[in-house]
């Protein structure tokens, strides 16, 4: 890492660390210390009677940073050595809606009392959210715009991975599709997967993006493990970095509030689908400890009646992770999390050698992806924290195919290729609340990235690297009771690239108890990938390559939005106005089919890739260049509506324009109009879940220049408590068995991969039982 800086940072580099340093270093200086008070109350019911063991969450108007307790059996709570400032006051309990209220704790003896009283459930929840800022905070605070799908809504999906979750969120694209190789491919209000940055606990996951054209494959991400699931739409390159040009996913896994708690989940339905969850957890002293392991299976299917090509595959998933953290003392912490998954995919496709007796071919990949976290936390004083990460991340890929004899026997093996990628980060962050209205963070973040394998990438096993040194700052600040405004930026140092800087401005207004509005601006930045730069993917036996571009330039963008929120009650509507401007968009287009030697030199020129890169002739030639200026702009809107104390209805639409100024046309795999509705039926009585739920996408272009078709999904899912901890649950997906109509024309063909209506059963068992 010194080494790192010795020869790369810039004198711009060094000036702004040194300004971030001394910013930082300031309130240490001043000492500020604000005195400490109480804060107690009671939790009452709608007739006023005290609520035993009601959750009560003190957090901080200003930095996000909370406390949490129980209530007594006489309902009393209490909190000590609470600084002076404005606080946010959230209690819940089960059967009732959790309120909120404001408390100011002022300096000067004497305790602050402030009593909450609970109402029959609304039509929302709060939700508490770090993933639009970086702190802790009420969903409804953020500049930002951020979906929030919890782990009660994933569990009442009966899904079993990120994917399906996600696809019924309008606007964000999760879709397994044959133009998408299979893969589950992120998209946030029309900005591609390459500039959405999909994270873990606020760390990046890994899957190889440059390869995988910028994807990383939502459906080998599994929910057993999850809190709930954090969607930021929009600009925050300059809180998260490069990858974040239209948003961040990010995964929030479990963290244990009981002694001893757990939960087994098994359950299976077509195609031979077989998914089994175990999870075990403690919160015992000074120690929390979490264990997830997870298997998942499921059957290749067809769609074209007598061929045998393989469009899902046959899939075998093993996943687990262990997550430890120990505190030595209410002001020092440190965490431990380890990540492992394997995944072994294998299918037919039609013979691309002429050797395959059957007239197909087998094909297999194995993937496994191993990442090691270890966080540190600190709070040197009662206005201080200081958060140190060390990630490690590997990514190992391996694929192959066969010919198939006529008997199915394997014949000799070809196209043979493995990637190996090695992702290391170093990361530390100060947060100081300088005053009861204002909050500062900074940080400074070191990554490596490190790419290598056969027919993959330029280089083979020496592969290819890159570095990056990133400083950011952010000034959280309420000048009064009811705005809040968030400013910031980052500069990025880019080994290959240099310096670079994306600021960011944010503001939200609290009009009443009712009414929020917020906006925000904020530029983006994307350096092209290792694989972007570097690929070689030579498949010559299907006729085509794929080749990297060294000269490639960097992605900008400036995005804006505005929108609003209302909730009284039983009703709630947000909607948000979008735009995002994108520049020099980096995607892979075809070149030509050079027919010698000398044409596939010219054709390297012409894009001044170096002829050392190993392309070959007489192959149809793919090449990543800047290609777009282009730009999406849009409207989500939401709204929720709890019709009776059982039955809620909520709905989700998204428009988006997305166009290609350059082209001069539609950007494809972009659907301009989705939409989302569900129906659920609660009764706590007889302990029943029901839901029906639609999903609606208009048709769209595709990169062939074809247009998919729109459709409609509806789902189905029902669960009952069997006894104390044990449910039984189902789900008919694609209730209608709808299709891709392509299926039914002469020749059949597709561009959808449903494969139709499918069932799930299962059951679940946690303890403790609320």
């Amino acid at each position: 890492m010194d080494r790192f800086r010795a020869t790369t940072a810039t004198v711009k580099g060094q000036t702004m660390r040194k300004a971030v340093a001394l910013v930082l270093l300031l309130p240490f200086l001043a000492n500020a210390q604000n005195a400490s008070q109480q804060i107690d109350g009671h939790v009452l019911d709608p007739h006023g009677a005290a609520i035993p063991h009601a959750t009560v969450i003190l957090r901080n108007a200003l930095n996000g940073i909370a406390q949490q307790t129980e209530t007594t059996n006489s309902g009393e709570y209490r909190f000590n050595a609470v600084a002076s400032g404005e606080y946010i006051l959230t209690a819940s309990a089960n059967g009732l809606a959790s309120a909120t209220r404001s408390v100011q704790v002022k300096s000067g003896p004497g305790p602050s009392s402030a009593d909450i009283k609970l109402a029959v459930a609304t039509v929302e929840q709060n939700v508490t959210v770090v993933s639009a800022s970086r702190v802790e905070e009420l969903q409804q605070d953020t500049p930002l715009p951020v979906d929030v799908v919890t782990q009660q809504r994933i569990q009442r999906t009966g899904y079993e991975n990120v994917a399906d979750v996600l696809s019924e969120l309008p606007g964000i694209v999760t879709r397994n599709n044959s133009s998408f190789f299979g893969s589950s491919e992120e998209m946030i209000n029309g900005v591609p997967s390459a500039d959405v940055l999909v994270l873990q606990d606020g760390l990046p996951l890994v899957g190889a993006r440059g390869i995988n054209s910028g994807i990383i494959d939502l459906g080998q991400q599994d929910i057993g493990r999850l809190d709930r699931i954090e969607v930021v739409r929009g600009a925050a390159s300059a809180l998260y970095g490069t990858d974040a040009v239209g948003g961040v996913i990010n995964l929030i896994t479990h963290e244990p509030t009981h002694p001893f708690e757990g939960g087994l989940r098994v359950s299976g339905g077509t195609l031979g689908a077989f998914d089994g969850d175990l999870d075990l957890g403690t919160q015992f002293k000074k120690l929390s400890a979490f264990t997830d392991l997870e298997l998942h299976h499921v059957n290749s299917y067809t769609l074209i009646p007598g061929d045998e090509s393989t469009i899902g595959a046959n899939n075998q998933r093993y996943d687990g992770m262990v997550k430890l953290s120990y505190s030595f003392s209410p002001k020092a912490s440190i965490g431990y999390t380890v990540n492992a998954y394997h995944d072994n995919a294998t299918g037919k496709n039609t013979d691309s050698t002429g050797t395959s007796a059957s007239g197909y071919d087998s094909a297999t990949s194995n993937d496994s992806t191993q990442t090691h976290a270890l966080v540190g936390d600190f709070a040197p004083t009662s206005t201080t924290v200081i958060q140190t990460r060390l990630y490690e991340a590997r990514y190992d890929s391996n694929s192959w195919s066969n010919p198939l004899n006529a008997d199915n026997s394997v014949g000799a093996q070809f196209d043979y290729g493995n990637l190996y990628e090695r992702y290391h980060r170093a990361d530390a962050t100060v947060s100081q609340q300088i005053s009861s209205w204002n909050f500062l963070q900074g940080g400074d973040e070191w990554v490596q990235d490190s790419y290598r394998g056969l027919n993959r990438i330029v280089g083979n096993d020496n592969g290819q690297q890159i570095t990056t040194n990133d400083v950011w700052l952010q000034d959280r600040i309420q000048p009064w009771k009811r705005l809040i405004i968030d400013v910031g930026s980052r500069y990025d140092h880019h080994s290959l690239y240099g310096g670079h800087v994306v600021p960011k401005v944010g503001l939200v207004y609290k009009v009443n108890d009712h009414w929020t509005v917020r906006s925000d601006y904020g530029k983006g930045f994307r350096s092209p990938t290792i694989g972007e730069l570097y690929y070689l993917l030579l498949h010559p036996e299907y006729g085509y390559q794929v080749i990297g571009n060294p000269t490639l330039k960097p992605e900008t963008s400036e995005s804006w939005s505005v929108g609003a929120g209302y909730q009284v009650n039983r009703f709630s509507l947000d909607v948000t106005l979008y735009r995002n401007n994108l520049n020099g968009l980096i995607n892979y287009i075809y070149a030509g089919f050079p027919m010698t030697e000398a044409d596939l030199l010219a054709l390297l020129a012409q894009y001044g890739i170096p002829p050392t890169f190993g392309a070959l002739p007489f192959t149809a030639t793919y090449v990543y260049t800047n290609v777009d200026q282009a730009y999406t702009q849009g409207i989500n809107l939401k709204g929720s509506v709890l019709l009776t104390r059982n039955l809620k209805v909520d709905a989700f639409y998204a428009y988006v324009d997305p166009y290609s100024i350059t082209d001069k046309q539609t950007l494809p795999e972009v659907s301009r109009n989705s939409g989302y509705v569900r129906a659920e039926y609660v009764s706590r009585k007889l302990g029943m879940v029901a839901n029906i739920r639609g999903n609606f996408s208009d048709k769209w272009l595709l990169a062939t220049g074809d247009h998919e078709q729109n459709y409609a999904l509806w789902n189905l899912y029902a669960s009952k408590d069997i006894a104390r901890g044990i449910q039984a649950y189902g789900s008919i997906d694609n209730l209608a068995n709808s299709r891709d109509s392509l299926l039914s024309q002469t020749p059949p063909t597709y561009d959808r991969t449903d494969y139709g209506r499918t069932l799930r059963v299962g059951m679940r068992y946690t303890f403790p039982h609320e």
